[in-house]
């Protein structure tokens, strides 16, 4: 598994970002799906939400167990009211939010759009009375929302605080869906395999000098040729555009494996567990090789 790019290059790649506005009015009405390759699209959408509803679930067990502890644990904020303080629309956004997402590579410093995502977000979290899901957590935002509906279940019908929550999750859910369209347009043209597995498959030729060739979960082949290599696909597999929520920074075609397990990991962590949780994957390897 490659090793996570060093996030002190993301700062340049953040001021570096720019959009084309006259591009961001066209309609795309395509979807980021969780299923196997040969599933049809309802059936994508289908397993998307099982698995959605499952990381809400296992989330608000996380703060369930985070609130009983003391300290506290750093889960158990989720559960309660506005986290953003005096903040309100219209104004900066606070500095500990927007360190947050240039944390992850987010180009809200360098792009009004994305920045505008963020800030709708933080509008929504507000008006609901709703702790603000930074990024970087352990969770996602599709995996807040579900568990948000959670949270909900057990309350009365039409009563006030349910009725909050379901408009957090409801517009927090629509907000996601305008910005992966809006960062479609961006796409670059649609390669032959997977960016994440072909990247996966040429580090790990580079990582065994003696290999020849190294074939990857019988998908890709990457054999020496001189000083450079050949890539081969084995098997054709559907591919989709995938985006960092809530901004328009489009991260190139992946297969859906690579979409719903390891960019899902990437999102869920800081950096800095993802780095540790890169090194760990890299040592378990290593250790059956």
């Amino acid at each position: 598994m490659p090793r996570p790019q060093k996030r002190g290059r993301r700062a340049d790649a953040d001021k570096e970002f720019r959009v084309d506005p006259t591009e961001e009015d066209e309609e795309d009405d395509e979807e980021e799906p969780v299923a196997d390759d040969d599933d049809d699209e309802e059936a994508l959408r289908e397993k998307q939400r099982e698995v959605d509803a499952k990381n809400g679930l296992d989330l608000w067990g996380d703060v369930q167990r985070d609130k009983t502890k003391s300290p506290k644990g750093p889960l158990a904020f989720l559960q309660g009211n506005n986290t953003l303080g005096a903040w309100r629309p219209g104004r900066k956004l606070p500095v500990e939010l927007v360190k947050a997402y240039r944390k992850i590579g987010h180009p809200l410093q360098s792009c009004k759009r994305s920045r505008q995502f963020v800030a709708t977000l933080a509008k929504i979290c507000v008006e609901a009375d709703v702790p603000f899901p930074m990024p970087g957590k352990g969770y996602t935002n599709r995996t807040w929302i579900a568990m948000l509906l959670a949270w909900r279940a057990p309350m009365k019908k039409g009563g006030r605080r349910r009725l909050q929550l379901e408009r957090a999750a409801f517009l927090t859910s629509q907000l996601l869906g305008v910005s992966a369209t809006a960062s479609y347009k961006f796409a670059t043209p649609k390669p032959g395999a997977c960016k994440l597995c072909s990247a996966i498959a040429i580090k790990l030729l580079k990582i065994f000098p003696l290999a020849d060739e190294i074939t990857y979960r019988d998908y890709i082949k990457v054999k020496r040729v001189g000083f450079g290599f050949d890539l081969t696909l084995l098997k054709k597999k559907k591919l989709y555009r995938d985006h960092l929520e809530l901004s328009l920074l489009f991260r190139g075609w992946v297969c859906n494996n690579c979409n719903a397990r390891k960019l899902h990991k990437l999102d869920s962590l800081s950096s800095d567990d993802y780095k540790v949780f890169g090194r760990r994957v890299y040592v378990n390897c290593t250790t059956f090789i």
